[in-house]
């Protein structure tokens, strides 16, 4: 394995700059993965209120993630248009080959924690919207039993007394979240 060294490292201060960036991603993306499983756990308990607040929450701190994720990829091409690296954004691993810097491995696990933040954020999310899906088909499906209920047989609906009846179809549960 061949290790390059370039004449020209990162000086301390971008690297201390660089690991405050990724801490801050981090950060927001762990905020995130929280308010991820927390909207997962609303939709299984149909909790439409602390759903709605999950969701304004999202709303809130999606463009923060976002704005430091994007503050990460500025800062990168700066730091390598400083080490003659190119056009465009390099690699976390290219500005540190060679750097000797306990700063420079401190990034290096910041860059592992990340990475395992943001996979399990992507899965959790994954996984919201299979409940997500699961739960409009299990709607459109009731609203299926139900309108043939109330088209095909009103009164097996509805009482005389236009509340709905205790049994017939209307009230009937096919699939369990």
């Amino acid at each position: 394995m061949k290790v390059e060294i370039r004449q020209n490292s990162p000086h301390e201060a971008d690297l201390q700059r660089l690991a405050e960036l990724l801490e801050n991603e981090e950060s927001q993306y762990r905020r995130l993965l929280r308010l991820a499983w927390r909207q997962n756990s609303y939709m299984k308990r149909q909790d439409v209120d602390r759903l709605e607040t999950n969701a304004r929450e999202w709303n809130r701190y999606l463009p923060l993630a976002n704005q430091a994720r994007s503050a990460r990829e500025k800062f990168l091409a700066y730091m390598g248009g400083n080490l003659g690296l190119g056009a465009g954004q390099p690699e976390i691993q290219d500005l540190l080959v060679g750097t000797r810097s306990p700063i420079a491995r401190r990034i290096a696990q910041l860059l592992v924690v990340m990475k395992g933040t943001a996979l399990r954020l992507a899965r959790q999310n994954e996984l919201n919207r299979a409940l997500a899906e699961f739960c409009l088909d299990l709607v459109r499906e009731e609203s299926e039993i139900f309108k043939r209920c109330v088209l095909d047989d009103p009164s097996g609906c509805y009482g005389e007394d236009a509340l709905r009846a205790d049994r017939g179809p209307g009230g009937v549960l096919v699939k369990q979240a």
